[in-house]
């Protein structure tokens, strides 16, 4: 078979988006499965569409709204694919995307739902975790030694790779303020407008670096 005709490009399209207010951690209102419902709802709305006409859910990061409750919440008139991308934060959500296309193209569905909530109120803030006596997998090398979340995966790995090409300081500095500037562009962010150039500057030069590491808030995101 041709690469051409492997490719999911030109085959599918995003139609409708939809999200919730964001509330920073712990502060949202809503449990995690009502914003979930209403991101989806809105993206309906966006796209045009009847929710009872989805068929098809993808998310990531082990998102605790089961496919099957939400179809029955929604008045789903048939669920017919559901997939999860396990793990991942950031980049899990472009593969739930891709698991999203995938599945229409081959034709398990029509009309699927690309969703991520959050409420850490309800569940606890996201990265981290207690109360774990037995690690298995993966995590078995990496938790006991204190690397978890993703900026202790990927901290020792740039930093090795800063030292063998060469890069410097300055460069995670501008990728950190052109992510800051494309986020805040968006109406809904909590920090909307709200960026200190000085003030990064002088945080850049600490330890931390707290504004390398992405903003976690509360709220529903949704692709139709």
């Amino acid at each position: 078979m041709a690469e051409r005709d492997r490719t999911l490009r030109g085959r599918v399209a995003v139609v409708g988006i939809g999200e919730t207010e964001y509330y920073r951690h712990g502060a949202s209102p809503d449990a995690e499965f009502k914003l979930a419902l209403k991101a989806i709802l809105a993206a309906c709305h966006d796209a045009g569409l009847d929710p009872r006409d989805t068929d098809g859910f993808a998310s990531y990061s082990d998102d605790r709204s089961d496919a099957s409750r939400l179809a029955a919440a929604l008045g789903t008139h048939r669920l017919r694919a559901a997939t999860m991308q396990w793990g991942g934060g950031g980049g899990g959500c472009c593969a739930a995307v891709a698991n999203a296309a995938a599945s229409i193209v081959a034709g398990l569905a029509d009309c699927v739902v690309v969703f991520r909530s959050l409420a850490q109120g309800q569940y606890g803030r996201f990265g981290q975790t207690t109360g774990i006596d037995t690690i298995s997998g993966e995590k078995a090398y990496l938790m006991p030694y204190g690397v978890l979340a993703p900026p202790q995966h990927f901290a020792m790995r740039v930093q090795r790779y800063m030292h063998e090409h060469g890069v410097r300081q300055e460069a995670l500095r501008a990728i950190a303020l052109a992510s800051y500037h494309h986020a805040h562009q968006m109406p809904l962010h909590l920090l909307h407008g709200s960026i200190r150039i000085p003030r990064f500057e002088i945080l850049h030069k600490s330890l931390s670096r707290r504004q390398d590491i992405i903003f976690i808030a509360d709220g529903g995101l949704l692709l139709d």
